[in-house]
């Protein structure tokens, strides 16, 4: 039930009986069974996901910046550490548990959208690397050519790079084409384990267009395979909240299960056998199923820490703030990777103190929020406006 808002101070009425939300009509367009909602949203997947955003943008200023990507300097491997397993993780599982709170849509819908973001992966790859490498070599930048090529290798690679949004459409369009099929959490549960499986199989078999599903180059941060589980696991938990009736027990449930993870993953990584087997440890964006059980774990603990910190925590204007961030996700993340590829240009890759290139994350981080309300408001003002002209809402009723 939202919080009612009184002489400017926040109150929280009284819990609803157990099954409130699953009996009535679930508020606009999704239903998260007993979790507690603020104006329709829940504010502590609001936090995670804002969280993960400063994280992400902290770690790409020091791949892009500093000295050797950060390696080695304090600073350094803390803004690395930070956007790996609360950064992206947490993104896709929120993507799944969002997509799996959607009332039931029409696949073709779910494919459109994937297909959307899917494209957009590879404009962001133009937008942020491929046309300012361009740009510098016409413009003979020594400063800036050389040193980007010697990272992403020319402007055709670097428009070929497979990241988190390429990722990001293909769940989709493979979530939205399974849906039907995927009505019990515990199948989805086993498909995202056998998911993490059977993706250090696949890596062997290379080849340019199933680069986004397998690939297992530099190229290729985020293949399907094996990241695709972590939509899968958010998928599960929305269906998982759906059928609870009590909100206390379905995230001591969940904090249970992830410390189950954790401790089975962690054994696993401790014992697991040399690289080339499902059980192998390589990096973050290619590893076995011992490094994603552990990875699982820690974001289903985050989550219910998050869930518990929110609502013991009386609203703040930094909670405010990475609510704003989640709302804005997709072009926050967009503007922020375009100005560091074009700021590329002008300071060099790899080439400042991890300390000075950590610093430029806040202005970065301001802009692109900055910048990504105003499209968005933009972008509603140009809504309304079709919304309005005339026949539009013949054609919206049709």
């Amino acid at each position: 039930m939202p919080q009612r808002e009184r002489a400017g101070r926040v109150t929280r009425p009284a819990r609803p009986p157990d099954g409130a939300w699953c009996a009535g009509k679930p508020p606009g367009r999704r239903s998260f069974g007993p979790l507690t909602t603020v104006g329709g949203r829940l504010v502590w997947l609001d936090v995670a996901r804002g969280l993960a955003v400063i994280f992400m943008v902290c770690q790409h200023v020091q791949i892009m910046f500093a000295a050797d990507a950060g390696e080695g300097s304090a600073v350094g491997e803390l803004f690395l550490l930070l956007g790996t397993a609360p950064a992206a993780p947490v993104f896709m599982v929120a993507m799944g548990f969002l997509f799996g709170s959607r009332r039931a849509a029409r696949v073709m819908e779910g494919v459109l959208r994937g297909a959307g973001l899917f494209a957009l992966g590879y404009a962001l790859n133009l937008a942020r690397f491929t046309l300012p490498m361009l740009v510098a070599e016409a413009s003979d930048s020594q400063t800036g050519a050389g040193a980007v090529d010697a990272v992403l290798g020319g402007p055709l690679e670097a428009l070929l790079l497979v990241d988190i949004l390429q990722l990001a459409g293909l769940s989709l369009v493979v979530m939205a084409l399974c849906r039907p099929l995927l009505r019990d959490p515990r199948l989805v549960v086993a498909l995202a384990l056998v998911v993490f499986t059977v993706a250090p199989l696949l890596w062997g078999v290379d080849g340019d267009l199933t680069a986004p599903l397998w690939g297992a180059g530099d190229a290729v941060a985020f293949p399907l395979f094996p990241w695709l589980g972590y939509p899968l696991l958010g998928l599960a938990f929305a269906q998982v909240a759906q059928r609870s009736r009590d909100e206390r027990r379905l995230m001591l449930r969940t904090c249970l299960a992830a410390v189950f993870a954790l401790v089975v993953g962690g054994v696993l990584v401790l014992v697991a056998p040399a690289a080339g087997t499902i059980l192998g440890i390589g990096d973050y964006f290619h590893s076995g199923l011992p490094v994603h059980l552990a990875i699982t774990g820690f974001v289903f603990l985050w989550l219910t820490g998050l869930w518990w910190l929110t609502r013991t925590v009386p609203r703040t204007i930094a909670r405010r703030y990475l609510t704003s961030l989640s709302r804005h996700l997709t072009p926050v993340y967009v503007i922020q990777w375009i100005l560091i590829g074009w700021l590329a240009i002008v300071f060099g890759v790899v080439s400042l103190e991890p300390a000075v290139a950590a610093a430029l994350a806040v202005p970065i981080l301001i802009a692109s929020h900055l910048l990504a309300i105003a499209w968005d408001r933009g972008r509603g003002r140009v809504v309304a406006r079709r919304v309005r002209a005339p026949g539009a809402a013949e054609v919206a009723d049709a």
